[in-house]
């Protein structure tokens, strides 16, 4: 960072490049943006403490204009002591360590503004989940500096001082991790999903009644969601409220398995929580409460964990439990078991074959790989014969294949595609008259959300090929991190892969998990890099469109669901919905089967009609505790619109003679796919007009009863 010439002997000067003092301006500039996000904080805060003053108003106003002068004042004395400061600090060649110092005075400062925010929030029972954060922020910046900053203690108390580092650190982590998986408990009263919800717990409402998945009725997803559901049923009671705390409980383990694996991958626990933050806020947002693809998610990260911890060990215990983890997960979604064998069995190849603690023969490396490939293998193999054997035994191996593999792979991507985001992005929002947040919200919100997966994956790749290249020139070998970064981006595509049968935000999810583990080990390997000009511009350039995209944009919208839908509330006295909110009318079609049909009879959840079909209300099965009087509770484009399952379901409800029908009046999006189509079948609609009759209209639902 400085030059030196010699002009005599032992006289040395020290001229600094303009590079340094360029260098210390813009720490200068970053300082003083710094310390006016600082003094924001300060004066959000001494406007929030004038509420709680008995004061009389004009005197609250005299002193908020103070706080201004003198919160000017001190950043005036900020930009004028750090300028001298930073300049004598090239010439001390210790500019970094200034600049640290100055940090953690900032960061303290914030820190107690934040603490006595929260102070005056508990006062009066309304926290803030962003003041937590910003807390558990300041107080982690201000122990980085310190550690940096911090002479070396002396050998006798070097032991003290490391103990009270290790005792605040851990504090730091537990407090952190507790806001994470808090996060995620908050909108667990948010409103209910009558389809993709209702799916979950009517599934799982069947099977507790003796039902065997896709004999008794049609679906086209592993039924492990629905036996967990099933065996949750019989232990506890039959509400809502019980799979949401199932579900919240595998989103906390999910967001913890993250944890897990980015610290091994980031090689710090403090930097892991990072992407454990990113993780529990994306799983708290979301808010599809019974989606399989969570817990699938949770075992394929656990097995990955697993392999990743026997490339470390070489226990072949930890090989078996991996493969009993993929069976897991493929009880709960095909495909994601199919992508975490892939990732594992990658995971196992690069670390047996091209480590660099491998350093025995070729022959012998490969012989090892593939007995530890044969060891995961094994229990897969046992488990998926096992189930799915004993499914295709009671059900119909040919119904199997077509429910699970064909159907999913032909028809449902022809009625629930949605188009990707074009490669360049549309401008013209900047044009537009009016508001331009919703705009700006897509261009984030879907543009970024494909297309940041695939720079992720392709940077990873580059990167593990560029820095293994240069670091060793007689071949590839890879550590053991790089192997586990190398599985997590096999392991991302094979899930953003999933999501494009129907691009949206949910279905992208998964995918942006393993993008948030990949980016935080990328910010983590371009900080080493001696060229810190490029490594800066990189890490720069992955932030400040990650942590939007990941953290602030999801936050955003949990704090707006927690708002209208805070948890210790009760929103509806549906006992079988838990107080759970209810859309609008369903508690009152519910009492009205009670009153008309108190034998609990079976019902048809339908539409108006059904020749061009979108989605119908499951849940309302599940909300009444009454069976659906056919076997296609759930209404699926593609499937219940042909004329073969029409009449199947015609034949089906002759037969039952439920009492009532509770068609909603809700009308078909109509999506750029085949779903809007109608398919010109009206056997089902002919039959409800023929021998039933509307007796109630109740918001969007319309109640139907047989007639004699």
């Amino acid at each position: 960072m400085s030059n030196l010439s010699q002009h005599n002997a032992g006289q040395r000067f020290v001229h600094p490049s303009w590079r340094v003092y360029l260098l210390a301006y813009a720490l200068w500039l970053l300082t003083f943006l710094l310390g006016l996000v600082v003094a924001f904080f300060a004066r959000d805060l001494s406007q929030m403490a004038m509420l709680f003053t008995p004061w009389d108003r004009y005197l609250v106003h005299l002193v908020n204009q103070v706080s201004v002068v003198v919160l000017v004042v001190l950043l005036v004395i900020l930009v004028v002591v750090t300028e001298a400061y930073y300049r004598n600090g090239v010439s001390q060649r210790d500019l970094w360590i200034r600049f640290t110092r100055v940090l953690g005075v900032l960061a303290l400062i914030l820190a107690a503004v934040q603490a006595f925010r929260l102070v005056l929030e508990l006062s009066v029972g309304a926290v803030n989940l962003i003041t937590v954060l910003m807390l558990v922020f300041a107080l982690l910046t201000s122990g980085w500096t310190r550690a940096i900053v911090q002479p070396r203690p002396r050998s006798e108390t070097a032991q003290a001082v490391f103990s009270a580092q290790r005792i605040h650190s851990r504090l730091l982590i537990a407090a952190t991790l507790t806001v994470g998986l808090a996060l995620i408990a908050l909108p667990i009263k948010s409103p209910l999903n009558p389809y993709d919800e209702g799916l979950a717990l009517v599934n799982g409402m069947r099977i507790a009644k003796g039902a065997v998945p896709f004999r008794d009725y049609w679906g086209i997803y592993p039924p492990g969601q629905s036996y967990v559901l099933a065996a949750l049923f019989g232990v506890f009671e039959q509400n809502v409220l019980v799979a949401r705390i199932y579900d919240t409980l595998v989103r906390m383990a999910l967001a913890l398995m993250v944890y897990l694996l980015a610290a091994p991958l980031v090689q710090s626990w403090r930097w892991a929580l990072a992407p454990f933050m990113a993780a529990a806020t994306l799983l708290a947002a979301a808010t599809f409460y019974g989606y399989a693809v969570f817990p699938a998610l949770f075992f394929s990260f656990s097995a990955l964990a697993l392999a990743f911890r026997y490339s470390c060990v070489r226990r072949k215990g930890w090989l078996i439990g991996a493969g009993f983890l993929i069976g897991i997960a493929a009880f709960f979604r095909l495909d994601i078991g199919f992508y975490t064998a892939v990732s594992v069995g990658a995971l196992l190849l690069l670390s047996g074959l091209l480590s660099v603690a491998a350093q025995v023969r070729w022959s012998t490396r490969a012989k090892q790989t593939l007995l530890d490939l044969l060891i995961v293998a094994a229990p897969v193999l046992l488990m998926l014969v096992g189930f799915y054997g004993y499914l295709a035994a009671v059900a119909g191996f040919a119904l199997l294949i077509d429910n699970l593999l064909i159907f999913p792979a032909t028809t449902f991507r022809a009625v629930r595609w949605l188009p990707y985001p074009p490669l360049l992005p549309d401008w013209s929002i900047w044009l537009r008259s009016g508001a331009i947040d919703p705009g700006i919200y897509r261009f984030l919100g879907d543009y970024l959300r494909f297309y940041l997966p695939l720079l992720t994956f392709g940077l990873s790749g580059l990167w593990l090929l560029w820095r293994n290249w240069r670091a060793t020139p007689d071949g590839l070998k890879l550590s053991r991190r790089d192997c586990l970064a190398a599985a997590l981006v096999l392991l991302g595509i094979g899930l953003f892969m999933q999501a494009l049968s129907r691009y949206d935000e949910i279905h992208v999810l998964p995918a942006s998990l393993c993008v948030v583990l990949l980016i935080a080990w990328l910010v983590r390997s371009f900080l080493s890099l001696r060229q810190q000009n490029f490594a800066a511009a990189l890490v720069a350039l992955l932030l400040v469109i990650a942590v939007p995209l990941y953290f602030l944009a999801p936050y955003t919208r949990l704090a707006e669901i927690v708002r209208h839908f805070p948890p210790h509330r009760c929103y509806s006295d549906n006992p079988r919905a838990g107080c759970v909110m209810t859309l609008p009318g369903q508690d009152e079609v519910v009492r009205i089967l009670d009153r008309e049909d108190p034998q609990l009879g079976p019902i048809f959840s339908g539409l108006l009609r059904h020749d061009n079909v979108f989605v119908n209300d499951v849940s309302i099965y599940f909300l009444a505790g009454r069976d659906s009087a056919t076997r296609y509770h759930e209404l699926h484009p593609g499937v219940t619109t042909t004329r073969p399952v029409q009449q199947e379901m015609v034949a089906e409800l002759d037969a039952n003679r439920p009492q009532w029908l509770v068609l909603a009046t809700w009308e078909n999006p109509n999506e750029p796919n085949a779903s809007r189509f109608s398919s010109g079948v009206r056997i089902l609609d002919e039959y409800i007009r023929e021998y039933y009759r509307r007796e109630f209209k109740i918001g969007m639902y319309e109640m139907w009863r047989r007639q004699p």
